[in-house]
């Protein structure tokens, strides 16, 4: 069996049977980078529509940013452990799922039939008759990382300042002590396309409820809200390309999630907001420009399916990996030597449940 066609005209055909997903649990990373069973890192969504002044640049100097270090499945696999009982059948641990990942390696398939310029990695092992993803730095995005400008960290700490501005809990923005890149909220979903079963975990942004009181018990994935930020679109090309090539990541980002809201904060090149504008994530599809959503959801159908066939040996020895590169196709190996990325806390576990 060979890799799906990259071809978008294969691909575009009905939209497969995709099952709204499903929230199985939520869980906060803190300031350290520690995984917490709560919703301590929950934001609530503060309305903010229409004409706004917000500046993206306030609190830069003093922010706490995100260390860019890899730290493979464990905040997902922390999860798994402490909620076992959600996967226990006749005293017997079986996650029941054909795949195991974060929601943003799912976003990357879906983008990849229109992706021309960027390289990826993905590593893949089977465990227990399930198949675990982790997506891997190749050596062009370690090398932009390592070689971030000002204006690169600039335009990061933004997206983070945004949120803290569409945030009740924050105050709008205005909150003196120093914002926190390295905090996150996050849900873990459970979906089926056609007969293909994922559990996956993703970051969280909004929460629409009037105070920490009134939130679900059991949290509704239609009432979160996806916090984005976009240059003030003053030319045809840059329409153009907004349509193009950003959309698809909004809509894979949301779509994934059961997100049906995205807040879009207008900016300027110094960083100030002048308009929110609300834009709705199934209307996102005919805004878009030369991309189509059924050719990307047939396109992560068939390259999961091709996976669920090829992987086949369940074993903890055996990784493999994917490399993808725009104008040459796929490329798929055997790693060498003992490389699992399954740490043993959780295999042990895992194997003794």
């Amino acid at each position: 069996m060979d890799f799906p066609t990259l071809e978008p005209w294969d691909h575009d055909r009905e939209f497969p049977k995709f099952r709204a997903p499903k929230i199985i649990g939520e869980f906060s990373i803190n300031g350290e980078r520690k995984v917490e069973m709560n919703r301590s890192q929950l934001q609530l969504f503060r309305p903010a529509a229409g004409r706004v002044h917000f500046n993206l640049q306030r609190g830069f100097s003093t922010r706490i940013p995100k260390e860019w270090t890899s730290e493979g499945l464990d905040s997902v696999l922390t999860w798994i452990l402490h909620n076992r009982q959600k996967f226990t059948e006749n005293e017997r641990f079986n996650l029941s799922t054909d795949f195991v990942c974060f929601r943003g390696l799912l976003r990357l398939l879906l983008n990849t039939p229109y992706e021309q310029r960027d390289p990826w990695i993905i590593r893949i092992t089977r465990w227990r008759d399930t198949i675990f993803l982790l997506q891997e730095e190749t050596e062009e995005e370690k090398k932009k990382k390592m070689n971030m400008t000002d204006r690169d960290k600039k335009f990061t700490y933004w997206g983070y300042k945004f949120e803290q501005y569409m945030s009740l809990a924050t105050e709008g923005g205005d909150k003196e002590e120093p914002l926190n890149e390295k905090e996150e909220f996050c849900c873990m979903f459970r979906t089926k396309i056609d007969d293909i079963s994922i559990i996956y975990g993703a970051e969280m942004d909004g929460y629409k409820a009037k105070d920490k009181a009134s939130v679900d018990r059991h949290l509704d994935p239609s009432k979160f809200v996806e916090f984005k930020t976009s240059r003030i679109i003053e030319t045809d090309r840059q329409d153009r390309n907004w349509r193009k090539f950003k959309l698809i990541k909004w809509w894979a980002q949301s779509f994934l999630v059961g997100i049906e809201e995205i807040q879009c904060g207008w900016r300027n090149d110094s960083g100030i907001v002048s308009e929110v504008e609300r834009i709705r994530v199934k209307d996102i599809p005919k805004m878009g420009l030369d991309w189509k959503a059924n050719v990307s959801a047939n396109f992560l159908l068939q390259f999961l399916t091709f996976l669920k066939k090829k992987i086949r040996s369940n074993s903890l020895e055996k990784v493999y990996r994917v490399r993808y590169e725009p104008g040459s196709g796929f490329s798929l190996v055997e790693e060498e030597g003992n490389t699992s990325f399954l740490p043993s806390w959780f295999t042990d576990n895992f194997s003794s449940a």
